[in-house]
């Protein structure tokens, strides 16, 4: 549902070996002589890091790929197959945080227009030109995203606490879901979903600039329980409906485990929708602790009788993890992003990890690591036996229509 330690945005990757600090870009363009000369107008301005694709479905590849980052996207509207306007509302599914350039031969009211829809779905629309680019115009754009990037690092706004009631009284939440994949195979495993509010003046706000504010009232607490509940179990359900699996993990509030029938409530939804049980993970933060101990261990176990899983969140940021896994049926644990992140670099985050991993094949438990945003920290936890990884090198945190085109790519590319 939501992680307090989520990033505000991914983090800039490291550069590869030799290159500069230039902006990574992605041309659009089905005709191949434009995008040689958005090429040589790049290169003249000092951009080495540069990926064509000559239709929608090639970009869609080149951004879904592992590890993919662009920082600026130039994008032709009039394209055979998908059109532009086609590319960017599913890139905004996708959660793409790319600044991105419309341009087009066609009339500047199509182009403005078909900006301000961009903009309107999410994504970071740095311009709507014509064509063609010339150098003066790239470098101007060039120069807004290099202006663009330091915003990057910076903090949350915090949201307003007086607007928390209207979060829940006007359907302002919505899930994102960033999927999970085995560490080993690459293969598609499940999501995790991830709460964000819709504000109406600040944007698309993160859980960090608004849980903590959720978590000062048992109320508001208890409705965002419910809404993730009852939202990640209906789009499991979604998808069983057509056909298809997904598994779904579910971050509860330890507050949750104080009612006694939390058992039957899941139960209830998740046979409603026709999810079986064994689809559903419900994370518990392990930092939090219940004002009941024996009652949330009552209702984890009647939650794992049910063959719901349990899984213990941000282990190792707390003292109380050992004691945690000793008392509840947890069956498995996610390594928190500060030990993951940077594993391949620090000796010290490796022990810490791989600790973790010792410790879970002992207690027969799955290990799930967050925040993989390097291939590098992939293959050292793959080394060491995570059997499952999340992050940014996989994929960001998207919508349920940005999932299922996330998949289809995924599987397209093998294992």
């Amino acid at each position: 549902m939501t992680s307090r330690h989520e990033p505000a945005a991914a983090p800039l990757p490291e550069p590869p070996s030799g290159g500069s600090g230039a902006p990574r870009v992605l041309i659009v363009d089905d005709q191949p002589e434009v995008r040689g000369y958005l090429r040589s107008v790049l290169e003249a301005e000092g951009v080495d890091r540069i990926i064509d694709a000559s239709s929608g479905e090639a970009a869609l590849a080149a951004v879904t790929d592992a590890g993919a980052r662009f920082d600026l996207i130039l994008c032709d509207l009039q394209m055979t197959g998908a059109d532009g306007v086609e590319l960017m509302h599913t890139l905004a599914d996708l959660g793409v945080d790319a600044s991105i350039v419309v341009m087009s031969a066609e009339d500047r009211r199509i182009v403005e227009t078909v900006g301000l829809l961009a903009k309107e779905r999410g994504l970071h629309v740095l311009g709507a030109v014509q064509k063609p680019i010339t150098p003066e115009t790239m470098r101007g754009l060039l120069a807004r995203v290099d202006d663009a990037l330091p915003e990057i690092q910076r903090p949350p706004v915090m949201a307003p606490e007086s607007d928390l009631k209207n979060a829940f009284r006007l359907d302002e939440l919505r899930l994102l879901y960033q999927p999970q994949v085995r560490t080993r195979t690459r293969e598609f495993l499940g999501v995790e979903a991830l709460v964000r509010w819709q504000h109406p003046t600040l944007g698309l706000v993160l859980p960090s600039a608004f849980v903590p504010l959720i978590e000062r009232s048992e109320h508001f607490m208890a409705l965002l329980n419910d809404y993730a509940l009852q939202a990640a179990i209906a789009c499991a359900g979604r998808w069983r409906e057509a056909g298809r699996n997904l598994r779904v993990a579910i971050n509860l509030s330890a507050s949750a485990f104080d009612v006694l029938d939390l058992p039957e409530r899941i139960a209830a939804i998740a046979a409603a929708a026709s999810v079986p049980s064994e689809f559903i993970t419900l994370e518990v933060t392990e930092t939090q602790v219940a004002r009941d101990a024996v009652r949330m261990a009552e209702v984890a176990s009647r939650l794992r009788l049910k063959h719901f899983n349990l899984s213990i969140d941000d282990f190792g940021t707390g003292q109380s993890g050992l004691s945690q896994l000793r008392h509840l049926p947890f069956n498995e644990i996610k390594i928190d992003r500060q030990f993951a992140h940077g594993c391949s670099r620090s000796a010290t985050q490796r022990s810490v990890v791989e600790a973790s991993l010792a410790l879970a094949r002992d207690l027969g438990m799955t290990t799930v690591a967050e925040g993989v945003e390097h291939r590098a920290d992939w293959h050292t936890l793959a080394a060491l036996g995570c059997d499952v990884v999340q992050g940014y090198h996989v994929a960001r945190p998207m919508s349920e229509a940005g999932l299922a085109e996330w998949i289809k790519q995924w599987n397209a590319k093998g294992r």
